[in-house]
């Protein structure tokens, strides 16, 4: 079972809340055991159920009296899992009952090493590495629970990132990708997490608008090297989809996005990929990293 196909349950009776793990097959089955005369409405509520995978700020409301309810969400990460466990998304008295919990969301606990209280379990996790390239537009899941979007490969293993739940931007330094499951077991699909860690982050604030990506490039990136005209202009090209594709992708702010237009057409003069195609054939951009290297070299002898 996939943490994000838990279902974090939260009844209410007469003010006192409990917190329970589920899975859909069990929760329906206790929702129709408590809200059986009103079966026929169950469709609505799978609906209201499946949309909080969408939005992890809306929860599913089941009213079964004056006294009691329910609200319901799938997990939607880690983070969220531990501040359900926490009893972050609850207003007063509240407990988890463990024994109300389907027996593979407990298993997905052991899995993440987490306790009932969201605190980490003594760590018995065993930690592998795997060789991996990193490229721009691509999501990947931190195992400290959070999820970055990257926005630029700066080189293998420095990575400019997002974080999608803060929009913070970070240049993570020593990128690596790991696979971590709970020692002395036989990995799998079910029990295996995949996720990044870094050596260092450096934390540059949520205004994407306000960064240099060319002196990030300078600083944590690798050189070019470019022998033939060929190389060139497939190394331009890369550089424009880099921007084209952050531009592009929908989920992203509208100020990333249309920072990442200004990029281009500052530096291409346009975002259009069928004009940038005939400006490149042209060779109207083969001069540009000769002026960048000329750039790089009395930039260099001014510090």
């Amino acid at each position: 079972m996939k943490l994000e196909d838990m279902i974090m349950v939260v009844e209410n009776q007469k003010g006192t809340e409990t917190n329970y793990l589920m899975n859909l097959t069990d929760y329906m089955g206790e929702a129709l055991q408590l809200w059986g005369r009103y079966a026929e409405d169950m469709a609505g509520v799978v609906s209201t159920l499946y949309r909080t995978k969408e939005d992890q700020k809306e929860w599913s409301d089941l009213y079964f009296s004056a006294d009691k309810s329910i609200r319901a969400s799938f997990c939607g990460g880690q983070s969220q899992l531990m501040g359900f466990l926490s009893g972050n998304f609850n207003g007063g008295k509240w407990s988890f009952d463990e024994e109300r919990c389907s027996k593979d969301c407990l298993d997905v606990l052991r899995i993440y090493n987490l306790q009932t209280d969201g605190q980490l379990k003594f760590p018995y996790l065993h930690y592998e590495r795997v060789e991996r390239a990193f490229c721009a537009g691509e999501t990947l899941h931190n195992l400290n629970g959070n999820d970055y979007y990257v926005l630029a490969a700066l080189s293998k293993n420095n990575l400019l990132l997002m974080g999608l739940a803060n929009r913070q931007v970070i240049v993570g330094l020593g990128v690596q990708l790991y696979e971590r499951y709970p020692k002395g077991e036989r990995p799998d699909e079910e029990s295996m997490v995949r996720g990044i860690e870094w050596n260092h982050g450096i934390y540059l604030g949520d205004d994407v608008t306000a960064i240099d990506f060319d002196i990030l490039k300078q600083e944590y990136g690798e050189p070019d090297r470019v022998e033939h005209v060929s190389e060139l202009r497939e190394k331009i090209r890369g550089d424009f989809w880099m921007q084209k594709n952050v531009e592009m992708k929908e989920r992203l702010p509208d100020r990333v996005r249309n920072a990442a237009k200004d990029c281009l057409e500052n530096t291409f003069g346009t975002d259009e990929p069928e004009v940038f195609v005939k400006m490149l054939d042209r060779g109207m951009y083969d001069g540009m990293y000769e002026a960048r290297e000329e750039q790089k070299k009395i930039a260099g002898q001014s510090r």
